[in-house]
C-alpha cells in the first residue's frame, strides 16, 4: 500500500527513508534564549516515532541582534547552541528519521520588543508586521547578516543534523528582496530579478563555503505572491528556482503567498479544498531539475500518493497534519487510515498560540504536551462512566475514558452525534468539520464505547445505571442576553442555528446579524447568499471586527461578505429590538440609532444548557462538566475539554 510514498527519496547525498516529510511550524516550546527543552525535544521525537521522514525544524534564528521574531524560537546564532542541536539530532535519528534546520530572517517582520537595541531591516524602507520601523538594508547589513547564515549552518552540520533549510518566502527577510513590492533598491540588490536574486546567491556561497557541497541545502520559496498586480508570480518564481539549481540548491519547498497577503495562502484555512495549489510544485517540477518538496493542503495519504503518482512532486509534506497526528506515516503504511486523526484547518494551532504559549492543536490535546502529560492510566476495570451530549467534548471525553479501561455509555438526546459539530458542518465551505466528526465517532466505536442516539435518560434512568463518573457534555443553547430590551419577546428575534439547519429559509429580508464572531459571519455569508436576495447588517460591539478570530479565518469569511455587500458596523451595542425595528448605541459617541428591519440573528455565543440543573450529584458523586455545559467555546476548547475531564476521571 502507498508503494510511492514509502519509497526512499534523495535530496544531495542524503537518502530519505520515506517521501513523507513534516515541514515547518513554529512550536515555541524551547526556553526563552532558545536553548532546547526536553518538551521540544519529546515533540520532534513523537513526529519521528510515527513515521515521518524528514522532519524541517521550526524557524531557527541567525540573528539575535535584529532577527527575533517569537520569545521562544531556536537559536543557531551561538556556537554554543551546537549541543542543543546535537541533542536533537540523536533523538529523532534512531528512528531513521532525518532532520533538518530551517534557518531564517524575519526582517521587517521581526519584534521590535525582542530586537531593541539595533532598527529593523528589510530590502527597503517601511513598516514592519508588529509596527516596527524597518529600514532600507545597507551593503554591510546584508553582508552581515549573509555571513550569519553562512555560519548558522555550520553549526547545524557540527551537530549532527542531515541538513538546512533557508527560508526566502512569506516576505521574511530574504524574500523581501525578491518581492518588487518590497524592494524598491537601485543598487545592485534591487530592479532586475537578476539583482533582486543576488542575496540567494550570496547565502548559498556562503553555507557552501562554511559547509561543503556535499551538505544537504534546500530552499523554501513563494512561487506565487497572490498580491495582485504589484507582486511577483509563478513564471518568476520558476526563474527564481531555476537560479537556486544553478547555483547547487539540491532541493525546493515550494510554498505559496506571504505575510503582506490579505488572504493568507501559505498556511490555508479550512475553506480551501486538498491540493488547491497542487499546480504549483508540478510547474516546478517540470522546468526544475531539483527534488521538490511541497505543502499542497494534504490531509490524506491516499491523496498524498496520487501526488506522487502524477508526478506533481516528491515529496509530500505538512505541517499541521503532523500536530493533529503523530502517528500519521505509521498509521498510512499499517494501512490504519480510519484512524488518523484528521487536521481539519481550522487555525487553532495558530489562533490558541496566545493562550497556551506555544504550538497546540484542535483536534489532538497532546500536541505541544508530549513531555508532560503522562500515559494514559489504565484503571478503568469495566467501571462504568456515563457521557451525557455527543458533541465534540462528550465523544472526545468518552473515547479517551474507554481507553482507559473504562465502560463507557454515551448518550444523546438528537437523532445523530455531533452536537456543535453539525451546525458548524452547515455553514459554507465547513465540510472538514465532517472530517472531525467521522473521526470521533470512529474511535468511539472502535474504543467499544457504546452509542445511543435519540436519548436523553432521566434522572431515575441515570440512577439506575449506578455510574462510577458522569461526563456531564450536555452542551450549550445559544444566547439572548436579558440587557437587550425586548429581545426575548419580540418576533424579529432569531439565532443562528434555526438560519443553518434551514428551519428558517429567509429571503428578500432586511436581515440585522449581532455579533462578528465566526458563527456570526457565517450566518451572515449563508444569509447574503444572492440567491437569497437579503439584505444584511452585521454589527459588533467591539471596535474591531471578529475580536477573537484568527485573522486568515476572518479574512476568508469577510471576503466573500464584501462581495456579498454586506455592511459592518464595529462599535455598535444592540439595546432594543421592537416589532418592526432595533435600537443601537455607538459605544464611543453615545448616540442611539433606530434601523427598521425583518429579522434579528442573535449570534451572540452560547450558554450552558444545564438540563439537569444541579441533581446530576444526587446520582454520582463523580460529575465532570465539559465543554460548553461549562462555557460556550470553539473546537479546541471543546475537543480539550473533554480530554481532560476524561482524564480527571
Amino acid at each position: 500500500m502507498y508503494e510511492k510514498l514509502f519509497s526512499p527519496g534523495a535530496i544531495g547525498t542524503l537518502t530519505i527513508p520515506n517521501r513523507i516529510v513534516m515541514t515547518a511550524a513554529s512550536a515555541s516550546l524551547s526556553q526563552p534564549d532558545g536553548t532546547m527543552t526536553e518538551d521540544m525535544l519529546a515533540y520532534y521525537e513523537a513526529r519521528a516515532k510515527g513515521g515521518v521522514g524528514l522532519i524541517i525544524t521550526e524557524m531557527v534564528c541567525v540573528d539575535e541582534a535584529r532577527g527575533v521574531l517569537f520569545p521562544r524560537e531556536l537559536n543557531a546564532a551561538r556556537e554554543d547552541k551546537i549541543p542543543a542541536f546535537r541533542a536533537l539530532a540523536e533523538r529523532v535519528h534512531p528512528y531513521g528519521t532525518k532532520i533538518f534546520a530551517q534557518l531564517f530572517h524575519p526582517g521587517a517582520n521581526a519584534d521590535p520588543k525582542l530586537n531593541p537595541h539595533l532598527p529593523l531591516v528589510s530590502a527597503s524602507d517601511g513598516r514592519g508586521k508588529k509596527r516596527g520601523t524597518t529600514q532600507a538594508a545597507t551593503r554591510e547589513d546584508i553582508q552581515e547578516i549573509v555571513q550569519k547564515f553562512g555560519q548558522a549552518a555550520r553549526r547545524i552540520k557540527e551537530s549532527g543534523m542531515d541538513g538546512v533549510e533557508v527560508h526566502a518566502a512569506h516576505h521574511y527577510f530574504l524574500h523581501s528582496f525578491l518581492s518588487p513590492v518590497t524592494n524598491h533598491r537601485t543598487d545592485e540588490y534591487g530592479g532586475s530579478l537578476e539583482n533582486r536574486t543576488r542575496i540567494l546567491r550570496e547565502v548559498v556561497e556562503a553555507i557552501r563555503a562554511a559547509c561543503g557541497r556535499d551538505f544537504p541545502l534546500m530552499f523554501r520559496i513563494s512561487l506565487e505572491e497572490y498580491i495582485g498586480r504589484e507582486g511577483y508570480h509563478a513564471d518568476t518564481g520558476i526563474q527564481i528556482c531555476q537560479m537556486l539549481a544553478s547555483w547547487g540548491v539540491d532541493a525546493i519547498n515550494v510554498t505559496a503567498s506571504g505575510t503582506d497577503s490579505k488572504l493568507s495562502q501559505s498556511v490555508e484555512p479550512m475553506y480551501y479544498p486538498q491540493g488547491w495549489r497542487k499546480h504549483l510544485p508540478k510547474a516546478v517540477k517540470r522546468t526544475v531539475p531539483l527534488p521538490v518538496v511541497s505543502v499542497a493542503l494534504i490531509r490524506d495519504p491516499a491523496y498524498g500518493e496520487k501526488l506522487l503518482e502524477e508526478g506533481v512532486l516528491d515529496f509530500v509534506a505538512s505541517a499541521r497534519s503532523h500536530l493533529a497526528d503523530p502517528d500519521w506515516g505509521n498509521k498510512a503504511r499499517q494501512g490504519r487510515e480510519e484512524e488518523i486523526l484528521p487536521c481539519i484547518s481550522c487555525m487553532a494551532c495558530f489562533g490558541k498560540y496566545e493562550q497556551a504559549g506555544h504550538i497546540t492543536c484542535a483536534v489532538n490535546p497532546e500536541t505541544g504536551y508530549e513531555a508532560q502529560l503522562p500515559p494514559l492510566p489504565q484503571d478503568g476495570e469495566g467501571r462504568l462512566v456515563v457521557v451525557l451530549g455527543g458533541g465534540p467534548a462528550g465523544l472526545e471525553g468518552a473515547w479517551v475514558a474507554a481507553r482507559r479501561g473504562f465502560r463507557v455509555i454515551l448518550f444523546e438526546k438528537a437523532p445523530q452525534l455531533g452536537g456543535q459539530l453539525l451546525l458548524a458542518a452547515g455553514t459554507p465551505r465547513k465540510e472538514k468539520i465532517q472530517w472531525l466528526l467521522d473521526s470521533l465517532c470512529f474511535r468511539c466505536r472502535q474504543a467499544g464505547v457504546e452509542l445511543r442516539t435519540g436519548c436523553a435518560p432521566t434522572l431515575k434512568e441515570l440512577g439506575r445505571l449506578s455510574p462510577y463518573a458522569i461526563l456531564d457534555a450536555t452542551g450549550g443553547v445559544p444566547g439572548i442576553p436579558a440587557a437587550i430590551q425586548g429581545a426575548r419577546e419580540s418576533p424579529l428575534v432569531c439565532t443562528p442555528p434555526a438560519v443553518i439547519t434551514g428551519a428558517l429559509d429567509i429571503r428578500e429580508e432586511s436581515v440585522v446579524v449581532v455579533g462578528s464572531g465566526m458563527t456570526g459571519l457565517e450566518t451572515a455569508e449563508l444569509l447574503s447568499d444572492r440567491a437569497r436576495n437579503n439584505a444584511v447588517l452585521v454589527l459588533e460591539a467591539a471596535p474591531r471586527l471578529a475580536p477573537g478570530v484568527q485573522g486568515s479565518n476572518r479574512n476568508g469569511v469577510t471576503a466573500v461578505l464584501e462581495v456579498n455587500n454586506v455592511v459592518f458596523l464595529c462599535n455598535r451595542t444592540l439595546t432594543r429590538v421592537g416589532e418592526d425595528r432595533i435600537w443601537f448605541v455607538d459605544s464611543q459617541t453615545g448616540e442611539e440609532y433606530v434601523y427598521p428591519c425583518d429579522r434579528v440573528v442573535l449570534a451572540l455565543g452560547t450558554v450552558p444548557a444545564r438540563p439537569y440543573g444541579d441533581r446530576l450529584g444526587e446520582v454520582c458523586s463523580r460529575v465532570i462538566p465539559v465543554g460548553d455545559a461549562v462555557k460556550g467555546g470553539q473546537i479546541w476548547d471543546a475537543v480539550h475539554a473533554g480530554y481532560h475531564g476524561a482524564r480527571r476521571i
